[in-house]
């Protein structure tokens, strides 16, 4: 097992969803950008799935802090081209700036 953790942006708003057990989860993706050896920005995005509450109400742009299980996954998109997925199955998770903070400033 792999464990990861992250700091990032929401890039999508947490959706809520109901697992097969009927336990209520949220998904989400958290984007981290990191300078390349050229000095550009380069982004990662991670898919997180959570189990623990009082995070549903996050949005897109919202920084969070993000620790769990890491795994790698590929698949073909719809031109069939493979892609890399990475995933993280929350175990800990804090928020921190706001989106609507950041605008204010």
């Amino acid at each position: 097992m792999e464990q990861a953790t992250i700091s990032g942006t929401l890039l999508t708003d947490v959706e809520t969803c109901v697992d097969v057990k009927g336990r209520n989860y949220s998904r989400f993706t958290v984007t981290c950008g990191s300078k390349s050896v050229n000095g550009r920005t380069k982004y990662t995005h991670y898919q997180c799935t959570s189990y623990l509450s009082g995070y549903e109400k996050l949005k897109k742009g919202d920084q969070v802090f993000v620790t769990g299980n890491l795994s790698v996954t590929e698949y073909r998109d719809n031109s069939g081209t493979m892609k890399t997925r990475l995933n993280i199955l929350v175990y800990q998770m804090s928020g921190g700036y706001r989106a609507e903070e950041k605008m204010n400033r």
